[in-house]
């Protein structure tokens, strides 16, 4: 029986053309070792099996949990409105959002809660591991030294400023925060269909709200070919929206003072990101490129 001064964490996972895994990941809510739960499913208007395998799934298990809900849309809308429809759904204290083909590790909620409970985080990244179709562990499950670049600054104003240099991957699939945290930044921003987790650390560390690391393992991420984050179809458009994020988000820290400016700053940050300079090497190749334009400002060379 949970005690009525128990945390309530909500988990929402977040569904598109998720069939094949979504049994998998709703398994893995309900063996949660943390017992005090709100499951909401919140599907994108998925075109195969997804929604009536949540909705048999729910009904047989809703028994487990506090509150469980599935919410559909009639169309399309992207991650980051499929994150805020199942946010305004959430009446939990902390949110654990997770992709309909990853799973969560037995004891990622309890030991989120614990750590918090010892450092007063409020906003949590931990490590996860990379697994296969099959739910097996992959061979590349080397550390994330962007990730360690990032945690080492001791506020949210440095840690502001290293992601504004170099946007590194912060293990989205294992963020875990305060509902409050969404309330201060008004939910995801829905200009952006894909990298809702870029614009949330811009904008909680612009509020002064440190990130945390927690250094264990939480979730378990699936590496597949029809992953929405490694579809070639999109490459397109991440590549749009990455540009349209610098614009709204990167540049207004920079203190660029004019298009050419920016345009050549976003361009070396985009050769990075995609052409392979990675790991510790694109964080020197990044701070000795911002470190050369600073002092061509400062010697007047460029305005």
């Amino acid at each position: 029986m949970i005690s009525e001064d128990a945390t309530l964490v909500s988990v929402i996972i977040i569904t598109y053309n998720s069939a094949r895994y979504v049994t998998k990941t709703l398994e893995s809510v309900k063996s949660q070792t943390w017992k005090h739960i709100e499951l909401i499913v919140s599907d994108d208007c998925s075109t195969d099996e997804t929604v009536m395998i949540c909705s048999e799934w729910l009904n047989n298990n809703r028994h487990r949990f506090v509150n469980a809900r599935l919410i559909t849309s009639g169309c399309n809308t992207g991650t980051s409105a499929n994150c805020n429809r199942g946010f305004k759904s959430t009446t939990g204290e902390w949110i654990k959002t997770i992709s309909g083909d990853d799973i969560l590790l037995p004891d990622c909620i309890s030991d989120n809660l614990n750590y918090a409970g010892n450092s007063n985080a409020s906003f949590i990244v931990s490590d996860m591991c990379k697994i296969d179709e099959n739910g097996m562990p992959l061979a590349d499950n080397t550390g994330n030294e962007g990730l360690a670049y990032f945690v080492n600054f001791p506020t949210a104003r440095k840690q502001l400023k290293a992601y504004v240099r170099w946007p590194a991957f912060l293990n989205t699939p294992t963020f875990f925060y305060k509902k409050e945290i969404l309330d201060l930044i008004h939910l995801c921003d829905e200009e952006f269909r894909i990298y809702e987790d870029m614009t949330v650390i811009y904008r909680i560390t612009e509020m002064n709200v440190k990130v945390h690391y927690m250094n264990k393992l939480t979730v378990g991420y699936r590496v597949h070919a029809d992953s929405v984050s490694r579809s070639n179809k999109l490459e397109e458009i991440r590549t749009e929206e990455a540009h349209r994020i610098f614009k709204k988000y990167r540049s207004k820290h920079l203190n660029l003072l004019n298009p050419i400016d920016l345009s050549i700053y976003y361009e070396c940050w985009l050769r990075f990101k995609y052409k392979g300079f990675k790991g510790r090497k694109g964080i020197v190749i990044l701070n000795k490129l911002s470190l050369f334009y600073w002092c061509l400002r400062l010697s007047g060379i460029r305005k």
